[in-house]
C-alpha cells in the first residue's frame, strides 16, 4: 500500500489526503444485499467461502511472494517480472481466460518511477586523515526521508562529501554542511536548503524504525539536496562520531530512472455473464537493498498476503464457476508503491466496458498479526455501507473503519469513475514498509476470517 496513516507527517506536518469519493457518495449501481448468509446452497449462487479456504495453499503463496528468489519485487525490476510470471502461471493452471491474445495473461504499461538503486546504498563518516571511517547502511540504519513541505525531496543521484554537523539554531549558517537534526520542523528545513547546506540526516522519533517512507519515485527530484532519516541508535553514533573526529561524510548512489515496462497480470473467469466483479490486490513492494547480506523488503503483509489471498479467490471460484452469476476478473495490479501506476492505467484500459463492471474488491494488507489493528475499509462504497456493516459483525469484525474514497490504494481510480470499489487494508504500522514485514508476522486465522467475510460481501451483494 502506498501509503495510510502517513506516520510520519506527523513530525514534519500534516498532509490530508483528499477524499475525492465521500463514504456515501452516488454510484451508478445499487446492488446491495444485506440477506444474511447463514447458509449456503450447494446447488445455488455462491453465497461464501468459508469452508473453501485452504490456509496450506495460501502460506504457499506467500512463502513464495514473500521470499528472497523474488526479493521485495520492486515494479520494474527483474524480480517483480518473476513474481508477475508466478500470477500468470497460477492462473493459466486455473483455466483464467488471458487478458489479450497479443500479451497472454499481462497488461504492459510505461511506468516513468520505481525506486531500484543502481548499486546499494550506505554511506561512510570518516575523520580528515581518513584513518578510521564508520559505515552506515540503507534500512538498517537510515531511511529516505519524505518532505511534506513542497520544498525539498532527496536527489534521484548524489555524490558527495562534506562536513558532519550538529544543528543548533536557524542564526547559523549551515552552507556546504550535512547537519543532523534531532526534530525537523518547515522552517529547519526551509532555512537549511536557503543556506546551501548539502543535506540533513533526521532523527527518528517516537516510531518504530525505519519510519514510513512514501512511495518510491516520486520520493526522489532532480535536486542536490539529501534528506534521511536516521534510526534513534545510528543517530546518537553520529552524534559521537563527531565527537571523536569522524566528521566526513562520504555519499553516493544513483536511482535508475529509466522509463520501465512494467505488467499488470489479469485473468478473467468467464462464465458467460454479461457483467463483471474485479478481485484485485497489488503485486509490487520495496524491491532490494543490500547485496552484501541478501537484504530486501518482503512485503509478506504488504502485499504478498493480498496477492495470495487474490489467487486463493481465484481458485475457489474458479472450481465452483457453475454458481457464478458474475464473470470474475483477477488483476494484480502493479506499480502501486510507486504511485497507483497500474490501477490508474487498468482504469483507462478496463476489460470490457466500464458499465459491465459492477464492483471491485481489492486486497490490500490482510491476515496482520493482531485485531489490535483495525481493518480499513476504504472506497467508493456506494449503496453497500451498511452490507459492510452487516458482515464484519456476522465475521465477529469489530474493529474496523471506513473513511471513503483516498488514494492510498488501488481501489481509487475505479471508484473515481462512479465504480463501486472497495480496499480492504489490515494496516499492522509495527512493520510497515520495513525488512521486518516477513512471513512469520502474518496470522493465518486472522487472514481466513478477513477473506471469508471479504468474498461473503462480494457475493452475496453481487452473485445473483
Amino acid at each position: 500500500m502506498k501509503n495510510r496513516n502517513l506516520l510520519i507527517l506527523g513530525i514534519v506536518g500534516i498532509v490530508s489526503l483528499i477524499a475525492c469519493t465521500p463514504a456515501d457518495s452516488d454510484s451508478s449501481f445499487s446492488d446491495d444485499d444485506s440477506i444474511s448468509n447463514t447458509s449456503d446452497d450447494p446447488n445455488g449462487p455462491l453465497k461464501n467461502v468459508d469452508a473453501l479456504i485452504s490456509k496450506d495453499n495460501v502460506k504457499e503463496h506467500l512463502s513464495y511472494l514473500a521470499g528472497s528468489e523474488i526479493g521485495g519485487r520492486a515494479s520494474g525490476s527483474a524480480d517483480n517480472l518473476l513474481a508477475c510470471q508466478y500470477v500468470a502461471d497460477e492462473f493459466q493452471q486455473l483455466g483464467l481466460t488471458p487478458y489479450s491474445e497479443e500479451t497472454g495473461y499481462f497488461q504492459p504499461y510505461q511506468q516513468d518511477y520505481t525506486r531500484i538503486f543502481s548499486e546499494y546504498f550506505s554511506f561512510e563518516v570518516g575523520n580528515t586523515a581518513k584513518t578510521a571511517t564508520e559505515r552506515y547502511r540503507y534500512a538498517y540504519d537510515f531511511s529516505f526521508f519524505f518532505s511534506s513541505f513542497g520544498i525539498v525531496y532527496s536527489p534521484r543521484e548524489f555524490n558527495d562529501q562534506a562536513e558532519l554537523v550538529s544543528f543548533t539554531n536557524t542564526s547559523v549558517n549551515y552552507a556546504d554542511k550535512i547537519v543532523l537534526v534531532d526534530s525537523i520542523t518547515s522552517t529547519i528545513l526551509g532555512d537549511l536548503y536557503n543556506d546551501g547546506a548539502k543535506g540533513a540526516i533526521v532523527r527518528d522519533g517516537d516510531y518504530p524504525y525505519p519510519t514510513i517512507e512514501y512511495g518510491q519515485g516520486d520520493m526522489f527530484n532532480n535536486g542536490d539536496f539529501l534528506i534521511l532519516y536516521s534510526s534513534g541508535e545510528s543517530y546518537s553514533r553520529l552524534i559521537n562520531n563527531i565527537g571523536t573526529g569522524l566528521n566526513k561524510v562520504d555519499v553516493s548512489y544513483e536511482v535508475d530512472t529509466a522509463t520501465k515496462t512494467v505488467n499488470n497480470v489479469i485473468g478473467i473467469l468467464d462464465v458467460g455473464a454479461t457483467s463483471s466483479i474485479i478481485v484485485s490486490s497489488h503485486i509490487d513492494h520495496l524491491g532490494r537493498f543490500d547485496a552484501e547480506d541478501d537484504g530486501y523488503f518482503a512485503g509478506a503483509l504488504d502485499n504478498a498476503s493480498g496477492v495470495a489471498g487474490m489467487l486463493e479467490l481465484a481458485r475457489i471460484y474458479s472450481a465452483n464457476a457453475e454458481r457464478l452469476l458474475k464473470n470474475i476478473i483477477f488483476i494484480a495490479y502493479n506499480g502501486e508503491e510507486a504511485g497507483l501506476y497500474g490501477s490508474f492505467f487498468y482504469s483507462r484500459n478496463m476489460v470490457g466496458e466500464k458499465s459491465d463492471t459492477r464492483a471491485s474488491f481489492n486486497l490490500d494488507m490482510i491476515g496482520g498479526g493482531s485485531n489490535d489493528y483495525e481493518l480499513e475499509i476504504i472506497g467508493n462504497y456506494g449503496s453497500l455501507t451498511s452490507s459492510i456493516e452487516n458482515k464484519c459483525q456476522e465475521y465477529d469484525i469489530e474493529n474496523y473503519i471506513m473513511p471513503g474514497n483516498q488514494p492510498n490504494s488501488d481501489h481509487y481510480y475505479l471508484g473515481l469513475l462512479r465504480i463501486i470499489s472497495l480496499s480492504f487494508v489490515h494496516f499492522d504500522d509495527r512493520y510497515y514498509h520495513t525488512p521486518n514485514d516477513t512471513e512469520d508476522k502474518i496470522n493465518y486465522d486472522i487472514f481466513e476470517n478477513q477473506l471469508a467475510m471479504i468474498a461473503s460481501l462480494m457475493l452475496t451483494s453481487y452473485n445473483k
